[in-house]
């Protein structure tokens, strides 16, 4: 896990790439059942890991993404993507494009920083 507060959850997902799945605490099946202020705070904190995933991990592009299909709960994947990356251009649910090259870099700076940043605006 990386943050916790009463509202929401974020952890990584176990991937070759720098994936992070925002949860609510309270078992919300969607986004619209959720109370207006968490509503708000839900898409505050998506931009906060966003911008952050950015500055550190230098992505070629960024992925959001919330199905739910066999999970029915609100959660959001934010995915930073980079062009080698074993399934870019597809969404890392479809097919392989190839052996990927691209190598995660130690995130024990990037969750500090994270977390900091989530305690000061989140």
């Amino acid at each position: 896990m990386i943050y916790e507060d009463d509202d929401i959850i974020l952890e990584w997902e176990e991937s070759e790439i720098p994936w992070i799945k925002l949860f609510t605490q309270r078992p919300y099946r969607e986004l619209s059942e959720c109370p207006e202020e968490l509503y708000g705070k839900i898409w505050r904190v998506c931009r906060i890991v966003e911008e952050t995933m950015i500055e550190y991990f230098n992505p070629d592009k960024m992925n959001l993404a919330s199905f739910g299909n066999y999970l029915p709960r609100v959660h959001i994947h934010l995915m930073a993507r980079f062009e080698n990356d074993s399934y870019f251009p597809e969404p890392m649910w479809g097919t392989r494009q190839r052996e990927g090259t691209y190598r995660m870099p130690d995130i024990g700076n990037f969750e500090k920083v994270l977390r900091s940043r989530l305690r000061s605006k989140g």
